[in-house]
């Protein structure tokens, strides 16, 4: 995990991208900010990396200002969630967009995220997540 996670900062770096991972047991969410053909561009590596496997965009938007700039990518255990939660409000200035807290949360999943959400924790169906083939983003490729 950490030469992984090496690379991809040294990857996002180079690319002018940034983000943040959270590794919980044998599962990865990664968000990642940046422009649009350098997005897919590296997706699209993500995508074809063996080491990958039931890759899935949960969502893509354009943004005016990445929410963590700061991060080239942010590593994350989820072994202190509330310090995880709170070290992203911290770099988004308060603002974590919606679609990132609801995946962190789906993510997380109730055993992790109720003991620090306790009952405004978000009711989820205990039943595992449909995985689609992974499909490129639906942003134009570059030339």
């Amino acid at each position: 995990m950490f030469r992984l996670v090496y690379q991809a900062r040294v990857s996002n770096e180079a690319h002018g991208l940034c983000g943040f991972l959270v590794h919980v047991d044998d599962r990865i969410l990664q968000m990642l900010e940046g422009p649009t053909w350098k997005l897919v561009a590296t997706f699209e590596n993500i995508r074809r990396d063996p080491r990958h496997r039931r890759v899935e965009v949960i969502d893509e938007r354009s943004i005016t200002d990445a929410a963590f700039a700061c991060w080239r990518m942010r590593y994350f255990d989820g072994r202190n969630v509330p310090r995880m939660l709170a070290q992203m409000t911290e770099a988004a200035a308060g603002g974590v967009p919606r679609t990132v807290q609801d995946a962190v949360v789906d993510f997380l999943g109730p055993d992790l995220i109720r003991p620090v959400l306790g009952e405004a924790a978000p009711a989820r169906p205990s039943a595992p997540p449909v995985l689609r083939q992974a499909q490129p983003p639906s942003s134009p490729r570059p030339c």
